[in-house]
């Protein structure tokens, strides 16, 4: 049983949101130091002569292997110790790092830097949802773990955008440390300021202190939990590899400077992905009604539909587009925009689902468990294989070989969707089975 209601109640009614909100913009500037990388590969690969493969490489599994083997390690400390601690801890680690890549004088000092944002990033996003699921009811849950997914999507906007902008202006390497700024006040507010043991503890549980490896396997065996990983790891092979390669995709299919395509794929994310995770969260819960089922059926559809509109945007000519009061839109953009909403359906519905299935002093550990199989299939395979089919490709199709790559791996949603309706199918059995051990 959750003591954080009646502590909650003794707070401001406002104090939840303020910790969303505070939560929010760590998350976002956490995916813009993520995604900052991508935006300054080709400025990167000039300085240190790097091939596309070896960035693909640091984009990837250099990220992506310390993010993985520190998240459940990191979630079981803040489920044991203090989700507001290893937040505001990891916050400092990761903005300290960011600001390291901006000093790298080669390529093995960058790829070390963005392995220590890696460890830093882990201890982010568990804990985040955590606290909010002990902080807001079931009826609300989607929304709010939408409203913070969001944050990847406005993430993506400063890191593409503001990283482009910075680097334009001053280099790739001030762009790494004005992004790396904003961190460091924010986590010093969530350590003073943020929910302590008596907002987001446990107490009356008889659940055993478990180690990270039983808690995995605890986490693992719950198959609506476990499809839910799996589908969205399989989409997110493709995730990744276009968050890394879009970019570059825009400069060499479409013919635009490194600006012009942060600033359309900002767009896309402003307006697809921030609406995408808004959105599928308030439909989720209301969905609800209709059983509880629909939380993960609404994400599958969505990756479903996905399928079609990646189609158009890697098979449309360069140069295709319309103008609007005299400026040219790409339609690639347009499409990207559609595209983003779509693809950012998944993450409130799914954490959401993930808090029901567990008891809450396992809910870090949970939505961890969840991290770590999306980026142990998605992430490690995604940004190198798009890079590595590049450049096999590259004698044959030129400039147009990412552009067939990525073609290829888009096909990968439509597997994501038919696991996550599989998964959909087992949840409602296995949240009877959640009840009847009093988690809920």
């Amino acid at each position: 049983m959750e003591v954080s209601a009646p502590h909650v109640k003794d707070r401001s009614r406002s104090y939840p949101l303020y910790i969303l909100v505070l939560l929010l913009l760590l998350n976002t500037l956490s995916a813009a130091d993520r995604h900052l990388f991508s935006i300054l590969i080709p400025a990167i690969k000039s300085e240190f002569r790097a091939s596309d493969g070896l960035l693909g490489l640091i984009g990837g599994p250099g990220f992506i292997v310390s993010y993985v083997l520190c998240s459940m390690p990191l979630a079981r400390l803040a489920d044991r110790w203090s989700r507001r601690g290893v937040v505001a801890l990891s916050a400092m680690l990761w903005s300290g790092a960011t600001a390291a890549c901006g000093l790298t004088a080669n390529i093995g000092q960058l790829a070390a830097a963005r392995m220590v944002v890696g460890v830093g990033e882990a201890g982010g996003l568990p804990p985040s949802q955590a606290m909010l699921a002990s902080l807001f009811g079931e009826r609300r849950r989607s929304a709010v773990m939408g409203a913070l997914a969001s944050g990847t999507h406005f993430g993506l906007v400063v890191g593409l955008l503001g990283g482009a902008a910075i680097a334009s202006l001053w280099g790739w390497r001030a762009a790494f440390f004005c992004l790396a700024i904003p961190g460091f006040p924010l986590a010093l507010l969530l350590w003073f300021t943020g929910p302590g043991p008596k907002d987001t503890a446990v107490i009356g549980s008889r659940a055993p202190s478990l180690g990270v490896w039983a808690a995995l396997r605890q986490c693992w065996a719950i198959r609506s939990l476990r499809l839910l990983a799996i589908g969205v790891g399989t989409f997110n092979i493709f995730g990744y590899a276009g968050a890394v390669w879009m970019p570059t995709f825009f400069m060499r299919s479409h013919g635009m400077s490194a600006v012009q395509a942060a600033a359309w794929l900002g767009l896309g994310a402003a307006v697809g992905g921030i609406a995408g995770s808004l959105a599928s969260g308030m439909a989720a819960d209301r969905l609800l009604r209709f059983g509880p089922q629909w939380q993960l059926r609404l994400p599958a559809i969505a990756f479903l539909l996905a399928f079609p509109i990646n189609i158009a945007v890697f098979t449309l000519p360069g140069g295709t587009g319309f103008s609007l009061a005299g400026l040219h839109v790409p339609g690639v953009a347009c499409l990207s925009v559609l595209n983003a909403f779509l693809l950012a359906s998944w993450a409130g519905p799914a954490f959401a689902a993930a808090a029901r299935l567990v008891q809450p002093s396992m809910r870090a550990q949970a939505t961890a468990m969840i991290v770590v199989v999306i980026n142990v299939i998605g992430s490690t395979v995604g940004p190198s294989l798009g890079g590595l089919v590049s450049d096999l490709l590259a004698g044959l199709a030129g400039a147009e070989s990412l552009r067939l790559g990525l073609l290829a791996m888009s096909s990968l949603t439509v597997a994501g969707g038919l696991v996550l309706w599989r998964a959909a199918a087992h949840y409602p059995s296995d949240l009877a089975d959640a009840k009847t051990t009093a988690w809920l």
